[in-house]
């Protein structure tokens, strides 16, 4: 950090205008741009050469110099806990699939080795389930099931396999700029991963537009109804605009396997519902997701639910669903980040607001029957 020049646009990023911003989203394109053309031979973390002993498993990085390879993944869920002791496949990996395999054999790994029954680590679901304690078991069928489907999340799409850079975790206090908001650079690389071009691709959340219906639940595009008005270069526009978006859509299937791959390696607290709906999801979307024989053909589906499974996972994803928002509702209330984060200016008024609410539930609580 101290070699970058410039300040975090977190700084001010709520008081910039509205060019300003367009302006910081500009270069960040222009900077992955140029981290997509960066041909990689494997997935997994980037690492000098010299830094790696000969037993270290890696992948030289074609350049002349041949001081960059591609080893482990470095990113915080392959360490986790425990899981820095075991033995564990944690690349580089040439082959997609060992990619989406590798994350589910982790897990599978540390329940056996490690897991407990356990309360859900994040309160707001625990209602859900009576506040009973969850058993690995729902989780390490899940993970098994996953692992039947995955040879056939691969596309067949040689572009989409392709080994891609990208940055861990883009948001304004890891994006630096100078005087005239001209981005210089981001910062907090160390758990940044080469991925499958499918897997690595995907909006950061930090500016996704979750303010209107249409964003957040990618709405089919259309054309402008005032079409045939239009001058013959606005028609050309129009039309090539909608064709992008079209196209984007059409790769829908590819948000689901993401999805589902984040979901699969992250550290198992105690919450089952996540990967289980998302299993529920790739059966319902199977046409869409199989691989096809030669006669075209979907491939048979390795998973499968009862109506009442879908119906009872469709529950609790639902009621998690309002949990998160009432948690986001306190959260903007007393104006922290998701994991508590706020800054030294407001943390007195935070304070004092959690205070608040903590003797409102408890004067509630009292008031039950």
């Amino acid at each position: 950090m101290e070699k970058l020049c410039g300040q975090p646009i977190g700084d001010n990023w709520y008081n910039l205008s509205e060019q300003q911003r367009l302006q910081v989203l500009h270069d960040i394109v222009k900077l992955e741009s140029k981290l997509f053309s960066i041909q990689l031979p494997a997935s997994g973390s980037i690492y000098y050469t010299r830094d790696l002993d000969r037993s270290t498993p890696k992948v030289n990085v074609f350049e002349p110099n041949g001081q960059f390879c591609v080893g482990s993944y470095t990113g915080l869920r392959w360490w986790y806990g425990k899981r820095a002791e075991l033995k564990l496949d944690r690349g580089p990996h040439i082959d997609t699939l060992r990619v989406l395999r590798a994350p589910a054999e982790k897990e599978l790994s540390w329940i056996r080795a490690y897991a407990q029954p356990r309360y859900p680590f994040h309160r707001q679901y625990r209602e859900a389930f009576q506040y009973k304690k969850q058993d690995s078991a729902i989780h390490t069928a899940s993970l098994e099931k996953y692992l039947c489907a995955a040879p056939h999340l691969v596309p067949e799409n040689p572009e989409l396999n392709l080994p891609t850079l990208r940055h861990p975790d883009i948001q304004p206090n890891n994006i630096f700029r100078d005087k005239d908001y001209r981005v210089t650079g981001l910062v907090d690389w160390q758990h940044a991963t080469a991925l499958p071009a499918f897997l690595a691709a995907g909006l950061p959340s930090s500016f996704q537009n979750y303010s209107d219906p249409e964003s957040v639940s990618f709405a089919p595009p259309r054309l402008p109804i005032d079409l045939d008005s239009l001058d013959e270069a606005q028609r050309a526009q129009a039309d090539e605009q909608f064709r992008r978006r079209q196209r984007a859509l059409e790769q829908e299937p590819d948000l689901l396997r993401g999805r589902i791959f984040d979901h699969v390696g992250e550290p198992w607290d105690g919450l089952n519902t996540t990967l289980h709906h998302d299993l529920v999801q790739i059966a319902r979307n199977w046409d869409k997701i199989a691989l096809r024989k030669d006669d075209g053909a979907a491939r048979a589906c390795p998973v499968s639910f009862t109506q009442k499974e879908i119906d009872q996972i469709d529950a609790l994803e639902e009621s998690h669903r309002d949990a998160d928002g009432d948690v986001e509702q306190i959260n903007e209330f007393l104006g922290i980040a998701s994991d508590g984060w706020t800054p030294n200016e407001r943390f007195e008024s935070a304070k004092d607001k959690a205070a608040e609410i903590r003797e409102q539930a408890l004067a509630s609580a009292d008031n039950d029957p």
